[in-house]
């Protein structure tokens, strides 16, 4: 199916954005008054990258409960986006222009998540839609076969 190919295709993407905006909130450019550590900097990116790929992997075997414990990832994360633009609001000392970009990267990628979901959504309708038809035919069928 298409929807799934999208999925997964949009999951890789929307780990690459939220690795990006992790490692630019590490950065000293943000100026938030704490160095982050480069191990800290990587198990960060390591976990993430389980979270999000272990369910796609699941997902794209053909196990549909990978692409909702996906969507739970991609939730929690977003959560996290949140809290990155609260923090450039009220935790960074940096100028006026960072914070802008950092609060717009933050903004575009809860953004590109919420089209995620709206594909997860659809892709669940599909799949619902799918089993319908098969009950209904088999409902047909057997009322055909007592006639």
């Amino acid at each position: 199916m298409m929807l799934k190919k999208q999925l997964v295709s949009l999951g890789i993407v929307s780990w690459v954005l939220f690795s990006v905006v992790n490692l630019l909130m590490s950065s000293k450019f943000v100026k938030l008054g704490q160095q982050v550590t480069t191990s800290d900097i990587m198990k960060s990116l390591i976990i993430s990258a389980v979270l999000y790929f272990v369910p796609i992997v699941i997902g794209a075997m053909g196990h549909n409960a990978g692409y909702y414990v996906l969507a739970l990832v991609i939730i929690i994360y977003s959560v996290g986006l949140i809290n990155v633009i609260l923090t450039m609001f009220y935790g960074s000392s940096a100028n006026m222009t960072i914070k802008a970009l950092m609060i717009f990267a933050g903004i575009a990628v809860l953004v590109f998540n919420g089209y995620w979901m709206i594909l997860a959504f659809r892709y669940r309708h599909s799949l619902d839609n799918v089993r319908d038809e098969k009950k209904y035919q088999e409902l047909k069928r057997q009322q055909e076969q007592q006639k």
